[in-house]
């Protein structure tokens, strides 16, 4: 995601201050190595940001495809 671990952090603590809810829970490292994992909130949160994200793809497209038409081409890896 060209994030530092520091920034990534950050975002989720955001995430969890903003919501009722925890979006994802964490565990200290150690022996087992540690973690996090979405919770319950957390997947309900992702699943509708995704439909969403499919419903704004949908109705924006034909727009989305004039925007494309407009630029220059680039290369490969820029």
């Amino acid at each position: 995601m060209a994030m530092s671990y520091k920034r990534a952090w950050s975002l989720v603590e955001e995430m969890n201050a903003a919501f009722r809810d925890p979006l994802v829970e964490s565990t200290r490292g150690g022996a087992r190595g540690g973690g996090a994992r979405l919770t319950e909130a957390g997947g309900t949160v992702l699943a509708n940001y995704r439909e969403l994200e499919e419903i704004m793809a949908e109705a924006g497209r034909s727009r989305l495809g004039v925007i494309r038409s407009m630029l220059r081409d680039i290369p490969e890896g820029k």
